[in-house]
């Protein structure tokens, strides 16, 4: 498992733990696991080698053990036990809107609610509001939010949420602080349907980017507001993440964005396979900084990376001809880049349309030639 991998693992299991109301020393002690392997500027694979896991802030020995148990197997019994003593539906109802794990946690604990349909009941009939720190407000937007919740998961023709996406793309291209802008995710892979939305933008200057991305007409919720990265739903239920990056940085974050999760576990065990790493941040030398290096790594041969100012640029570097977004998905489409045999996508020229007429030769009343 990959470093994402364990700190969504780690922020997992710190969750859990606050369903269950374990000591808030222990859940803090997850929590900055995993917001150190984040912002980790080296190759994990590198640190864990080198036996210098615990020489990381926050990560004592028995977190270091999980996370090297987590890497090397890809499972932890001790999540696997955690998870199955919290029932399920409490980790469903984190799917609502504004509800934490504390808020659950004193909901489950002072009346037994253990689903979203019986949080819904107990709110209809209103024992929630009379719970400290909740209220008639909380408990409406509790209500609001389980009654948004199907449409918020529903996943969308390709069509209609390209439909949304198109004019972003076309607003945010137009915005002077912006230097590139692209689809990237499950949209940009042409998959019959979508989950949600992904800008991938490059500039200097975030703040008029993300107010602009943030006030839309459309949007009915602002779910995360930050200098890099900012997420919106719209009215639909869609929701949307702009990510900001500098441009040095623009299609390393594109790829990595764009997916699949298979394919990009693929490329970066390509890369450690030459003697480097490969991140959303760039390509650096294994051992070496991820973070801020603007993709300036070193590959064994000691080609820099310094030049890679596209995805094919990209492709290239990782010796492998451009593999379209639409062929992501880790079916063999690596092993054919590797050797220049990339499949032909089919064109909208290619598309030919058919029609199907009744005539007086059978039960229509027009003839073949009329």
């Amino acid at each position: 498992m990959d470093r994402h991998g364990i700190a969504e693992g780690l922020k997992e299991i710190g969750v859990l733990m606050e369903l269950k109301g374990e000591n808030a020393f222990k859940i803090r002690a997850y929590q900055s696991g995993a917001r150190m392997l984040e912002s980790l500027e080296e190759d994990l694979f590198a640190v864990i080698a080198d036996d210098r896991l615990t020489s990381l802030p926050g990560i004592g020995k028995a977190l270091a053990e999980k996370i090297e148990t987590l890497h090397a197997t890809g499972e932890l019994a001790f999540y696997d036990e955690l998870k199955a003593s919290v029932p399920d539906g409490l980790m469903e109802m984190l799917e609502i809107p504004g509800l934490g794990a504390k808020k659950i946690k004193a909901v489950h604990t002072a009346l037994g609610v253990d689903s979203i349909a019986g949080l819904e009941q107990t709110c209809r009939q209103g024992a929630v509001a009379k719970l400290a720190g909740f209220g008639v407000k909380s408990q409406e937007r509790i209500i609001a939010g389980i009654r948004n919740r199907e449409a918020y998961g529903k996943r969308h023709l390709w069509w209609d949420a390209f439909a949304v996406a198109e004019p972003i793309l076309k607003e945010l291209r137009r915005l002077p602080q912006v230097e590139r802008a692209e689809h990237a995710g499950t949209l940009r892979r042409g998959l019959e349907t979508v989950g949600d939305l992904d800008f991938i933008v490059a500039s200097s200057q975030s703040k008029p980017i993300m107010d602009w991305f943030t006030s839309q007409p459309d949007v009915s919720e602002i779910t995360a507001r930050g200098e890099t990265k900012s997420s919106v739903r719209f009215t639909s239920g869609l929701q949307a993440d702009l990510r900001v990056v500098p441009l040095a940085q623009f299609f390393f974050a594109l790829h990595h964005f764009t997916g699949s999760k298979d394919h990009n576990v693929k490329m970066r065990q390509r890369a450690l396979q030459r003697g480097f790493s490969l991140s959303e941040w760039g390509i650096n030398a294994r051992g070496g900084s991820e973070g801020g290096s603007g993709g300036e790594g070193k590959g064994e041969s000691g080609e820099t990376a310094r030049g890679i100012d596209s995805e094919d640029a990209l492709f290239a570097f990782m010796g492998l001809s451009l593999i379209p977004p639409e062929l992501r998905e880790d079916l063999g489409e690596i092993e054919a880049a590797e050797v220049g045999k990339m499949p032909r996508l089919v064109q909208a020229e290619d598309i030919r349309g058919v029609f199907h007429n009744h005539t007086s030769a059978s039960d229509g009343r027009n003839t073949l030639a009329e």
